[in-house]
């Protein structure tokens, strides 16, 4: 039986990766590398207030979406060349569309958001069973009320 060592260090919640001091330090923190729906890896200050990532996002949040079928989908509605992070729960059929901040309309200096803020919008197939893609797309156009309009 091998014996691992570790040193603990106290890090007040929420303190990005880059801010923490100590020796032993970097290897107690784990890298959460977020994708956005074109699966390229996306920079947390541009989704997370203060580009701090809420601890648990993972276990609440889930992974990227990967079936083909439904990104085709979230791409026919959301037209724009935003990169949107569209994420699936581990356990349900529960989809998480997130807004990055720059287009969000509820997550800001203005809204006095909190470090780890962000826009998500939760669509849920709980009483269907599984996705739909019709009624997915219905459910995402309505989410784009809630997205300021692409200024590019």
């Amino acid at each position: 039986m091998t014996e691992t060592k570790t040193e603990e260090i106290e890090v007040p919640k929420g303190t990005p990766a880059a801010e923490v001091k100590g020796k032993g330090a970097a290897k107690n923190i784990k890298k959460i590398i977020i994708k956005d729906v074109s699966g390229e890896e996306a920079d947390p200050k541009d989704y997370f207030f203060n580009g701090v990532i809420p601890s648990g996002f993972i276990g609440t949040c889930g992974n990227p979406v990967d079936r083909e079928e439904l990104i085709g989908t979230f791409n026919k509605v959301f037209k724009s060349k935003i990169k949107y992070l569209f994420y699936r729960a581990r356990d349900k059929e529960v989809y998480l569309v997130i807004v990055p901040l720059k287009y969000s309309t509820s997550v800001g200096i203005d809204q006095e958001s909190s470090d780890g803020d962000f826009q998500k919008h939760a669509i849920s197939f709980l009483s269907e069973g599984s996705v739909n893609l019709d009624t997915l797309k219905q459910k995402l156009e309505r989410i784009l009320k809630f997205v300021k309009k692409d200024e590019e």
